[in-house]
């Protein structure tokens, strides 16, 4: 066997054996998360949010009424919302949320319908400049789409 073969012979057994002894997280696998796991009984952050940061994370939800014309984030909810209860003072929050950023002019879908959104897990305080809206966590460079 000539020699360059015998290499390629050796890198592909080498990338092989790397490819099933690597976990697949490390190949971008999303980790799927449910509400309950955000939040606790008591509605408390879990430490869900901690253990996935940075990471791509796949949830389903609701769509609340988006706060802004031409945001590029929405707040996804575990139950659909029939008003947008953060553009009035007194109404009050849902005990479930999840900010959601997106890349583009968020698209709203309509409030009965289930979305699933893939995003990057942030659990870094933030402050939205467009809309002063402050979250403790997060999806960033998320995508949703309507679940038939």
């Amino acid at each position: 066997m000539r020699h360059a073969q015998q290499i390629s012979i050796v890198k592909i057994l080498f990338l092989s054996t790397f490819l099933l002894l690597s976990p697949l997280s490390a190949f971008g696998e999303n980790v799927t998360l449910k509400f309950e796991d955000i939040y606790d009984k008591d509605g408390n952050l879990s430490e869900v949010i901690s253990e996935t940061d940075k990471q791509w994370v796949t949830i389903e939800g609701f769509m609340a009424p988006v706060l802004k014309a031409g945001a590029k984030f929405f707040v996804l909810t575990k139950k659909p919302l029939e008003v947008c209860p953060f553009c009035e003072p007194d109404a009050e929050w849902p005990p479930d949320i999840l900010p959601v950023f997106t890349k583009r002019v968020v698209t709203e879908v309509p409030n009965w319908r289930r979305i699933e959104v893939t995003g990057l897990m942030s659990d870094e305080p933030h402050i939205d400049q467009g809309t002063s809206f402050y979250s403790k966590f997060r999806l960033l460079k998320s995508s949703f789409t309507p679940i038939k």
